[in-house]
């Protein structure tokens, strides 16, 4: 009856064993999947930033009188950057900002180029972006979906922040 038991343990940890395997290559492949969803997505498309906001409330600007507790961040965009539209070049790397109606201060340009960078490791898939000023900054990617992509970073207080890019025609 005991050399039953031993079997069946042992057979128990053999199937254990080999789901955690099985589902650490899946998670692999969800990474992997996730970063062709979003080149696919935004190969020669144009996209618009749409949305921004926080996982939890939070006091986004700090540095003022006013305690505000609060998770829709759009107010705080700054209009060139509502205006800007982002055309992501078939290479990978490079993507064109129009600036449109509403430039930057002190850029001028009508047209930007700028680097943007794709990479995953263990902790999930990352795009190094650009941030208000056009530098880079490293985001994580939150979501894919049909016809937009949002992107995430850790911030203070514990929050999560996201920036929603959608398809424009």
């Amino acid at each position: 009856m005991k050399l039953i038991n031993y079997s069946m343990m042992a057979i128990m940890l053999c199937l254990l064993a080999s789901c955690s395997k099985e589902l650490s290559l899946e998670l692999g492949d969800v990474d992997a999947a996730k970063t062709k969803a979003f080149h696919d997505l935004v190969a020669t498309k144009k996209f618009q930033l749409k949305g921004f906001y926080s996982d939890v409330l939070v006091d986004y600007i700090e540095n003022d009188d006013t305690v505000k507790q609060e998770t829709n961040l759009w107010p705080y965009v700054s209009n060139y950057l509502k205006d800007d539209y982002n055309i992501f070049l078939p290479n990978g790397t490079d993507v064109t900002v129009m600036q449109n109606q509403i430039k930057m201060p002190g850029i001028n340009e009508e047209v930007l180029h700028k680097k943007y960078h794709v990479s995953k490791d263990k902790y999930g898939v990352h795009i190094d972006f650009l941030d208000y000023k056009y530098s880079q900054l490293k985001y994580d990617l939150y979501k894919t979906g049909t016809g937009y992509f949002i992107l995430s970073i850790k911030w203070k207080q514990g929050a999560i922040l996201y920036s929603r890019f959608e398809v424009v025609p």
